[in-house]
């Protein structure tokens, strides 16, 4: 298994901050309709969320499973880092 260190890199690398402060927003029911396409289509192209009617965004199962799994990472590396 990677350390927390390199697990962090791995989920870091794959959302820009901005989409991921987009995507933590989408999961606690705050709107991406007016967020630009920069943000949202690669969102939707991963598969960590999905568009419907009228624009609105919504957080897939897989988002939810990225936002929990990221923050088990970052818990970690605190964790790790106060020892």
């Amino acid at each position: 298994m990677a350390n927390p260190s390199e697990e962090l890199a791995l989920f870091t690398s794959q959302l820009t901050r901005e989409q991921h402060e987009a995507l933590s927003r989408c999961a606690e029911g705050i709107s991406l309709r007016f967020e630009g396409s920069e943000i949202v289509e690669p969102l939707v192209a991963a598969g960590y969320a999905e568009k419907g009617v009228a624009g609105v965004v919504r957080v897939t199962a897989k988002g939810h499973e990225y936002l929990r799994t990221r923050m088990k990472v970052i818990g970690s590396i605190s964790f790790a880092s106060k020892e």
